[in-house]
């Protein structure tokens, strides 16, 4: 299917409902989250400082002198690294001692074989008190029991914060039907899940048969939030229309809130230790696009500048002998500027080398494709083919405009048509737009599918990482000197 001839029925970018009938597209990403509970806030940071605190005292009780020194130190911060990459510091609904005492009991043997090592060679004024064997399972012991006492507390401090303030962080449930109103019932009575269940968000499932009222639809969900203060939206995936689940989670990325699905007990489909979580019995995970957090946000922009910067450097002579071919075949105005719509739904300027000149800006916004256009002259064929009237793009990315990697821009008339026609479109503006992308080093670019193009780039965007990143720049060299290589 071509960008000319779309139809939202050809291709399923999880958006369609059950009716064949796409939901309204959300608006774009908010600007800002909420701020983090003070249980977001003071649980992971205890934690951490209990843990620290229990490998440094242990290393301190085997070698027979203070906490002080390099050592009880450097121990400290390998295990609160070790348990931070293993998700022992997130906040969950359902806290769970027995769930944390085997990575935490593991990483203290980790850490503590390594203390024990290096034990002799770094304890101050002759031999430790304990070595080998014998002071490994004294630091692990040490640690692991003084971690554990340390999480009972927190675990217990979290249970009792959140049933004094059940109904101070109000949820909606997406999903009618049997399940759902198991986990209405829930939330209502386990106070310590910190949940109070305002209404239900109908998504193509069976009816409702709980006493709380459905608010709306879907596509409602960004105004629900708002309207009604929504900390969580719990998604219950067995009471959502098939076709219509990926569409709802894609909408519910966009929202300045946490976002917890509800699986089937059966459900074979493979979550993340880090993220699995448990209410009441029912797993549940915990999801989120990773473009969201400001850490990867901040990786992402530092290779754009990085690479960006380097690349014009080592790429000016390259620039200018394109900028004098092309004032040399078509005259004056050697960049080309159109509007193009960037994250949020936001227009910016973008620059290119000129390879024809249009006849009025109307052309130039609305028509879809030059291709094989009579005005067009060897030099701009040629910057076409071998896409070096992109270099300019390069200054977009060092301005912020674009990233290098991204959902490729479009101009504001085919993103209207195209936000109409093609579901998942506009869920493709999260991000900043790229240079080259999922979709284009796939051979996506030009005149073809829409829909493909915009299922592409919204799994870039759900499974983003920074090695992928790498990926799509590596793939793009290739393409670019292997011109049919796909």
């Amino acid at each position: 299917m071509r960008a000319q001839g779309l139809s939202a029925s050809s291709i399923d970018s999880g958006a369609s409902t059950g009716s064949g009938t796409p939901p309204a597209v959300p608006p774009p990403p908010p600007r800002r989250r909420r701020a983090p509970s003070l249980l977001a806030v003071l649980y992971p940071a205890c934690l951490a400082v209990a843990d620290g605190w229990a490998m440094a005292a242990a290393v301190a009780v085997a070698r027979g002198a203070g906490p002080d020194g390099a050592l009880p130190a450097a121990a400290a911060a390998a295990v609160v690294a070790l348990n931070a990459s293993g998700g022992l510091y997130r906040v969950r609904r359902s806290p769970s001692l027995l769930a944390d005492a085997r990575p935490l009991l593991v990483r203290a043997l980790v850490v503590g074989a390594l203390a024990a090592a290096l034990l002799p060679a770094l304890t101050p004024g002759g031999a430790p008190s304990r070595a080998g064997t014998a002071a490994w399972l004294l630091i692990a012991s040490v640690a692991g029991v003084l971690s554990l006492t340390a999480r009972a507390f927190g675990n217990a401090a979290a249970r009792t914060y959140r049933c004094r303030r059940s109904r101070a962080r109000t949820a909606l449930v997406v999903g009618t039907g049997a399940t759902s109103d198991h986990v209405i019932d829930i939330l209502c009575v386990r106070g310590e899940f910190g949940l109070a269940p305002v209404g239900l968000v109908g998504a193509g499932g069976p009816g409702a048969a709980s006493g709380l009222p459905v608010l709306g639809d879907t596509a409602d969900l960004p105004a629900l939030v708002e309207e009604h203060g929504a900390d969580t939206v719990v998604i219950v995936a067995e009471d959502v229309h098939p076709e219509r689940l990926d569409a709802v989670l894609r909408i519910c990325f966009a929202l300045p809130c946490e976002t917890l699905l509800v699986q089937p007990p059966s459900d074979v489909v493979p979550v993340a230790p880090a993220r699995r979580e448990y209410l009441a019995g029912l797993p549940c995970a915990r999801v989120d696009w990773r473009l969201r957090g400001a850490a990867p946000r901040l990786a992402k922009r530092a290779l754009d500048l990085a690479v960006a910067v380097v690349l014009l450097v080592l790429a000016a002579p390259v620039l200018a002998a394109c900028a004098l071919a092309v004032r040399l075949e078509g005259g004056p105005g050697v960049l080309f500027r159109q509007r193009r719509i960037g994250r949020g739904g936001e227009e910016f300027v973008l620059l290119k080398f000129r390879t024809l000149k249009p006849a009025d800006e109307q052309e130039s916004d609305t028509r879809w494709t030059v291709e094989g256009d009579h005005r067009m002259g060897p030099v701009g064929r040629f910057l076409r083919r071998t896409s070096l009237d992109e270099l300019p793009q390069l200054w977009n990315v060092v301005r912020g405009d674009m990233s290098l990697v991204g959902p490729r821009p479009e101009r504001p008339h085919f993103v209207e048509q195209f936000s109409r026609t093609c579901p998942g479109y506009m869920l493709r503006h999260r991000v900043p737009v790229g240079m080259t992308g999922w979709a284009q080093v796939h051979g996506f670019r030009g005149d073809t599918s829409i829909e493909l193009r915009a299922r592409l780039d919204n799994h870039y965007i759900d499974h983003w990482t920074f090695g992928s990143d790498l990926r799509i720049l590596l793939l793009t060299v290739r393409a670019m000197l292997c011109r049919d290589a796909a």
